[in-house]
């Protein structure tokens, strides 16, 4: 089951009844998951499919997915190493607005966003092993296509 209320308003679904992908695709699934009350949401087209399959197809499997991380920087001990941490995911996140919202757990870290703070944490502080404030096995909705 599909909690819909996660999925963001800009990630496509998709209505392909006739796609033969149709039945292991998370956006086909999360499509029939719609809430009644919605008129209005953006779609893949069917002109997304080829001879390799649909371009949007992302496999309906959950993930290890990470909800802030606010807590890594007590264990920082150097001034420095916390403004640099912060400094380079600000950068990375490409938004003051879009760092907090991810460290403070409003969105979802997926597998590559949780890497890459695992990475700039050891270089800022080696001996720190990143805990996030939650971890949960989520469908990932962070990805605007399988590419």
């Amino acid at each position: 089951m599909i909690d819909f209320k996660e999925i963001p308003e800009w990630w496509s679904l998709c209505p392909g009844y006739d796609c033969e992908q149709k039945d292991g695709c998370l956006r086909h699934k999360a499509f029939l998951q719609a809430p009644e009350k919605h008129t209005r949401w953006s779609c893949v087209l069917p002109n997304a499919r080829g001879e390799k399959g649909c371009l949007y197809y992302q496999k309906a499997e959950k993930i290890m997915m990470a909800r802030g991380f606010s807590q890594i920087y007590s264990q920082i001990q150097s001034r420095d190493g916390r403004y640099n941490f912060r400094i380079s995911l600000t950068d990375y996140f490409r938004s003051k607005g879009a760092y907090y919202r991810y460290k403070d757990g409003e969105r979802m870290l997926n597998a590559t966003q949780q890497q890459k703070i695992r990475s700039v944490l050891q270089r800022y502080a080696p001996d720190v092993e990143a805990h996030f404030d939650q971890e949960d096995m989520k469908y990932d909705f962070t990805r605007l296509t399988n590419k």
